[in-house]
């Protein structure tokens, strides 16, 4: 007879490790199957166990948001300019999915509005508004950057489209057929040439 699952206040465990148990489950199995009836089985506990970190799924979710955040922005890093650090939150958040694919449709979805991602905003929008953007137009910026780096990750990957003869007619479109002959556009490549245009053109709106 197995002995019955843990149910005391903490049953041994912290939050973090609920919090990592969480992120790896969405990574191997997708944001649908989720749940703290999942979860916990997971973990090798009782459901209500769970409660004692989180209060429900939705509160479990933004969690999620911010622990992937957490561990992927450089909270200690020091920028000589606001382009840096635009830079450097977009190249994080990116590597952060990248990392954790699992929770893309989580960041689309959830507003994540936890004290440590508000933390991370007010650091970057200090900085914005430093360099002389007002506040509102600031948080525009960080969520017009933050919404492009998830759009990015939700599109289907272009390098899976295979080869453009099974696609197209053969002979026609040839500027798409030579633009592919170096390979499928990365999701990196997107990336970069994205945020470079973005911030060419935030600093046109500081200008003016």
């Amino acid at each position: 007879m197995s002995e019955p699952r843990a149910q005391g206040k903490h049953a041994g465990l912290t939050r973090e490790q609920v919090l990592h148990a969480a992120v790896d489950l969405v990574d191997r199995c997708g944001a649908t199957a989720l749940s703290m009836r999942k979860l916990a089985s997971e973990l090798d506990v009782e459901a209500m166990t769970l409660y004692h970190h989180v209060r429900n799924k939705q509160a479990l979710e933004d969690a999620l948001v911010e622990h992937v955040l957490t561990e992927s922005l450089s909270h200690t890093a020091t920028f000589i300019s606001w382009h840096d650090a635009l830079r450097s939150y977009a190249h994080d958040l990116h590597h952060g999915l990248e990392a954790h694919p699992g929770t893309v449709i989580l960041f689309a979805s959830r507003p994540g509005l936890t004290e440590r991602n508000s933390a991370a905003i007010e650091r970057l929008l200090q900085m914005l508004v430093d360099a002389g953007f007002e506040p509102d137009v600031g948080l525009r910026i960080i969520y017009a950057v933050a919404s492009m780096i998830i759009g990015q990750h939700l599109a289907r990957p272009v390098d899976e489209i295979g080869e453009l003869d099974d696609h197209l007619p053969a002979g026609e479109f040839p500027r798409f057929r030579e633009a592919l002959r170096s390979g499928a556009p990365s999701i990196e490549s997107r990336v970069l040439l994205a945020v470079d245009a973005l911030i060419i053109g935030f600093d046109a709106i500081r200008r003016t």
